[in-house]
């Protein structure tokens, strides 16, 4: 039954995955989509539906497994940080980050236990107080901070990730039915982070094919140079991140997020700056109504404004929904593993643990 719900969670990220999969063949094959019609109308005549729709589920399935295992990356990748003098901007709302957060909270409650755990928690516990009284607590989800980047300062984030994931795999290894409600989190973070991936990459392939709608229509205008700093900037974040991740990741680390995004810039400078409508085939029949086939009925230019704010929108939906569903998550993981202790420690440990607490 697990198996079959992973399954499930992974195809809707690859079924989300299919608009800008068409979007990038409408863009690189001119109106490449038409065909899609004609082989619609040969499944039906073949009778070909079962077939098709295994296709299309491994199609689905392949698509999702990949898009999964990026946007978890994606979404937590700290190599995306520089310094201008004694101000350090970066990434602030990763996942481990998040995490970071929310044990901090806790802590401040004192809602983490101490001194009923097993080695491995109490040792993180003890090192991630350390770090707390150090300060470290304050700038977790800051997207700017104000002295010279160091590299312990992420040590404090590593250790709350090391320790959610031990506590959310003692928990997970108590079988589905007592973590039921953590699994349906943890399959709704997995959506939510591909949905919220997938956005991101077609929210960037509508606005290259906005900006370069922009240039062509107004060769004249000095703005369409402004047009043309938008896929450089994509260029010059991924020249960013691969330096930091060669310096301070291991080899072993693939580099999922800084791909995505130098493909994304290498693809909106072919679209922005190569103007490749000039070598795109001439339609023919109707131009104004889109009857002439499924490019001009989907995919009209003067509907790239349009595309570039629904997709934003949609993006911006899903990003905050991963996060809150982040943060809930977390949560969740901390209160059921503190209840668990709790309900397996002698009732003299527990009132001495509250004694404490009280006193602090």
């Amino acid at each position: 039954m697990g198996a079959l719900t992973i399954a499930f969670d992974t195809t809707i990220v690859g079924a989300l995955a299919l608009p800008w999969v068409l979007l990038v063949i409408h863009l690189f094959f001119f109106k490449g989509e038409n065909r899609l019609g004609d082989v619609v109308e040969w499944v039906k005549t073949e009778q070909m539906q079962a077939v098709s729709g295994v296709l299309l589920f491994a199609m689905a399935y392949t698509l999702g497994c990949a898009v999964s295992r990026i946007a978890q990356d994606f979404f937590n990748d700290d190599d995306l940080h520089f310094q201008v003098g004694l101000q350090q901007f970066r990434m602030g709302t990763t996942e481990d980050r998040i995490i970071a957060s929310v044990y901090c909270r806790f802590s401040h409650n004192h809602l983490l236990p101490s001194d009923m755990e097993i080695p491995e928690v109490r040792d993180k516990l003890a090192t991630f107080e350390k770090q707390k009284t150090a300060g470290l607590c304050q700038h977790t989800l800051s997207w700017t901070q104000r002295h010279l980047y160091e590299k312990g300062d992420d040590d404090l984030i590593g250790t709350a990730g090391d320790l959610f994931s031990i506590q959310e795999n003692a928990l997970l290894f108590k079988g589905q039915d007592p973590t039921l409600r953590l699994r349906q989190l943890h399959d709704q973070i997995m959506v939510l982070r591909g949905a919220a991936f997938n956005g991101v990459v077609g929210l960037s392939l509508c606005l290259f094919a906005w900006c370069g709608q922009l240039r062509r229509q107004k060769p004249e205008s000095r703005r369409r140079f402004a047009f043309a700093l938008v896929p450089l900037v994509y260029l010059a974040v991924a020249l960013l991140a691969i330096v930091h991740h060669v310096q301070e990741r291991y080899p072993s680390d693939p580099p999922y997020m800084e791909f995505t995004i130098l493909l994304l810039g290498l693809v909106g400078a072919w679209l922005v700056w190569k103007n490749p409508a000039e070598h795109a085939p001439k339609e023919s029949g109707k131009s104004e109504t889109g009857e002439s086939g499924a490019g001009k009925q989907f995919w009209q230019p003067k509907r790239s404004p349009q595309l570039v704010l629904v997709s934003a929108l949609l993006t911006a939906t899903a990003i905050l929904g991963w996060w809150s569903t982040e943060v809930f998550y977390s949560e969740q993981v901390i209160y059921s593993y503190d209840s668990q202790v709790t309900a397996t420690t002698p009732k003299d440990t527990t009132a001495s643990r509250k004694n404490t607490q009280d006193q602090n």
